[in-house]
């Protein structure tokens, strides 16, 4: 079961956890568990032949994700500076169409189709190669895990996104249209107070960025040349 303050939606990463400021060293289970148990989440060690040892959660008894210790440099499963997260929706066929526009839009996480059956996955690796603080740890996961709560109302009305390119506007539209509200109003009424907040509104920005980089004679840029013909 979440804590009272995850259930109650963003939030910051010093709500989330205790000395946010501390450094784990890397991913192992022996770091990573205390901070899964702070924000309320139960979870377990499994071990899997394929995959070695992992970690199974669940998040407000709505998301079950797992977590992958990668790069591990005491052997296995020890000393691992990479972590894999991935959430996995089964019983599923959406179309490319849906799985592409929320790529579009996110550049925190990343979503995929299995290829040999239905169902869809959203991914993350976060890296602590020089030590990660505990709650970058914890804001991290949990802006992932809402990546994924989005993901899963896509899925849901899938069928109903009609163009790719529409479905891009209508992300940025929400930031213009917040945006426009505030200064109508006079006032910033819906600005963003937490860090967790914040990158929220800069993750729905990413098609406004995006879009003003690549009109801007500012911005760096690479040309591909087509060496095929």
């Amino acid at each position: 079961m979440a804590t009272a303050s995850a259930q109650n939606g963003p939030i910051g990463a010093n709500a989330l956890i205790s000395n946010p400021g501390g450094v784990i060293n890397n991913f192992d289970v022996s770091n990573f568990g205390p901070i899964l148990t702070e924000l309320g989440m139960t979870w377990e060690e499994r071990s899997d032949g394929d995959s070695g040892s992992f970690i199974i959660a669940n998040f407000n008894n709505q998301i079950n994700f797992n977590i992958m210790p990668q790069a591990c440099l005491s052997g296995a499963n020890a000393g691992c500076v990479g972590a894999a997260y991935v959430i996995i929706f089964t019983d599923v066929t959406p179309n490319h169409q849906t799985v592409t526009a929320f790529n579009q839009k996110s550049w925190f996480a990343s979503a995929g189709r299995f290829s040999d059956g239905p169902g869809v996955y959203i991914s993350r690796y976060e890296i602590a190669d020089y030590g990660i603080f505990r709650g970058n740890v914890a804001s991290s996961l949990i802006s992932f895990l809402a990546h994924a709560q989005a993901l899963a109302s896509e899925l849901e009305s899938g069928t109903r996104t009609v163009s790719l390119e529409g479905f891009a506007d209508d992300m940025a539209s929400n930031h213009l249209n917040r945006v426009s509200l505030d200064a109508i109003a006079g006032q910033t009424l819906n600005l963003p107070k937490t860090a967790y907040e914040l990158h929220q509104a800069s993750f729905d920005e990413a098609p406004v960025i995006i879009r003003e980089l690549a009109k801007s004679d500012k911005a760096a840029v690479n040309k591909i040349t087509n060496t095929s013909k």
